[in-house]
């Protein structure tokens, strides 16, 4: 089995519009048109069995649709839908309830396009709300290429998030932080935190990934893409040029997941 923990899904009308801005944002080509029909094409191309669909509210006004679209995902055979919530949103405590009620089981946070730091103190209160419905923690780690200095989410500020939370079902995605793997191994690899693959393949050389997988340990490792900044097939490819056996490839590439999600 294959799932992919970190794939973006657009609503059609939006889809096309989005993936240009960020593709001439962050000067990386796409491998899909966003939407969801694409995504599922190059999903069953590549052999995923599954797949998690990170939507992001990137301000208090858009956070309503973005998690109508999430929830309307539920109902795809393959898709495993996360709701956002934004920090400033009057509404943000109200949606997680809406959002479990629903059965979304994971939120995803973009520090970058949310504007705020990922150890902010006003953001505990929806961290604590996601902890008490069991609800996954998805942060973008590290960098991103479409933004400047400072880092909102470097790894030594998401370690006080999960020192704070020790409760918290937390990934951190990008190896724990695009561009910090030394960092990433520092402050996160002896927390409680996932990491997962996303975009690795294509920005961070094999011999450094395995490094941080190995220091976190195969049991802590998420597969994920970053669909539609790179896809399946390639970072299938890049984690087998390493020196992982069958059965720790297995955990990465599913099982891990299973047992985040409840389902082993």
């Amino acid at each position: 089995m294959l799932i992919d923990f970190h794939t973006h899904v657009f609503p059609d009308k939006l889809a096309l519009g989005a993936v240009r801005s960020l593709a001439e944002r962050a000067h990386i080509v796409p491998h899909t048109d966003g939407t969801l029909s694409d995504t599922q094409r190059i999903m069953r191309e590549d052999g995923v069995d599954r797949f998690v669909c990170l939507n992001i509210a990137v301000s208090p006004r858009t956070e309503a649709h973005v998690n109508d679209f999430a929830i309307s995902l539920l109902s795809v055979p393959g898709t495993i839908p996360f709701g956002s919530v934004h920090p400033d949103s009057p509404n943000a405590l109200d949606e997680l309830d809406r959002l479990h009620k629903a059965g979304i089981r994971g939120v995803k946070f973009h520090n970058e396009y949310q504007d705020f730091y990922v150890d902010d103190r006003r953001a505990f209160p929806i961290y604590e709300r996601c902890v008490e419905y069991g609800m996954i923690l998805l942060f973008h780690g590290g960098a991103d290429w479409g933004f400047q200095p400072p880092v909102k989410t470097p790894p030594h500020r998401m370690r006080a998030v999960a020192d704070a939370f020790p409760q918290a079902k937390i990934v951190v995605a990008h190896l724990g932080g695009q561009d910090m793997a030394e960092e990433s191994i520092r402050c996160l690899a002896d927390s409680s935190v996932y990491i997962d693959t996303s975009f690795a393949a294509c920005s961070v050389p094999i011999e450094t990934a395995e490094r941080v997988i190995r220091a976190f340990g195969v049991d802590r490792v998420l597969f994920g893409t970053d669909c539609p900044w790179d896809t399946p097939a390639e970072t299938v490819r890049y984690l087998r040029s390493a020196h992982f056996s069958e059965s720790e490839l297995e955990q990465i590439f599913s099982l891990n997941a299973l047992n985040l999600l409840g389902e082993v």
